[in-house]
């Protein structure tokens, strides 16, 4: 395999990890036909544009940028992490390690207690138990070394915690070995964002029945909307061959059991974590060629990955 494979217990178990830091820190002071994955891992035509046929509005205009370097085991930002307001915020995450590395963010909800959130990571190795806590406002999923991509992150004032869940070759989740960083976002710079001029391509939806992909992904900005009510990733895994149902099937279960599949995989990024109810941009770029698109994360206080109750999809550009 060309990049190593997260472990979804060992990844919540980072992030309650992340999370526990915050507490020490308070402490101290569209119009596109698609395909649907349904339950089985097979796609079905569906409409995954807005419905009204209009063309889609543009990307948001952002407020920042922000890039972010991924080493072994640590992020450098530029701007540093300090210097971050609120607002929709490109970044760009480059990896210069030499093993695999993403980036997501998370908020703590408004009016959680620090110590029930401890309480819920204590004794939890899966820590699933600290998924309802937070609200996961998304970021780049894993690409591999030498490689990079860009996405539109909406951060929020607060502490925005910033992560890389990937396990190294021995399992342990990177932000175990100090692979977080803390954001202390600013107040917004001014008034609302208005619309950038950047084009979007074409919706990606995070449905109750699964991912909603447009046929053709062109290079450009997608949407990618949550509109379930579970937490839900897009990991975009670029395959040697093609692939049929059955394949498929066994691949998951292979990635799901941190086992090396069948096939060769290159980790080529996608839509990091995004809570039900919200959205972000993804910049796609795809060689021609066959993909599958995977959910590692699972439900709050059960440990399953939700792409072993079908949650993926395989696709060819």
């Amino acid at each position: 395999m060309s990049t190593g494979h997260r472990r979804p217990w060992l990844a919540l178990g980072a992030l309650v990890v992340s999370l526990g830091l915050v507490s020490l820190a308070c402490g101290s002071g569209e119009d596109a036909s698609s395909s649907s994955v349904s339950s089985s891992g097979a796609t079905s035509p569906t409409d995954g544009g807005s419905g009204s046929g209009d063309a889609a509005p543009p990307a948001p205009e952002a407020v920042q940028h922000l890039d972010i370097e991924a080493a072994d085991y640590q992020f450098a930002f530029d701007p540093p992490a300090e210097q971050v307001v609120a607002g929709w915020t490109s970044l760009t995450l480059r990896n210069v390690g030499d093993e695999a590395h993403q980036v997501m963010f998370a908020r703590i909800k408004d009016g959680v207690d620090m110590a029930e959130l401890a309480a819920a990571g204590a004794g939890d190795s899966s820590g699933a138990g600290a998924i309802e806590f937070v609200d996961m406002i998304g970021g780049v999923s894993y690409i591999g070394p030498g490689q990079d991509t860009t996405a539109l992150v909406n951060l929020t004032e607060g502490v925005v915690m910033a992560m890389c869940y990937v396990p190294d070759s021995k399992g342990v989740a990177h932000a175990l070995m100090g692979m977080t960083a803390m954001l202390t976002v600013g107040a917004p710079s001014g008034d609302t964002a208005p619309p950038g001029d950047e084009p979007v391509v074409g919706t990606i939806e995070f449905s109750e029945d699964g991912y909603r992909v447009p046929d053709d992904l062109t290079t450009g900005w997608y949407h990618v909307q949550n509109t379930d009510s579970a937490l839900h990733e897009m990991a975009l895994l670029r395959l040697d061959r093609s692939i049929d149902d059955e394949e498929a099937a066994t691949i998951v279960g292979q990635l799901a059991a941190n086992e090396v599949p069948d096939v060769e995989l290159t980790a080529v990024g996608g839509m990091g974590a995004v809570s039900s109810g919200f959205d972000g941009y993804l910049y796609l770029d795809l060689d021609d060629g066959a993909y599958l698109a995977v959910d590692f994360m699972p439900d709050p206080g059960e440990p399953r990955p939700h792409m072993l109750d079908g949650y993926y999809t395989t696709f060819s550009t």
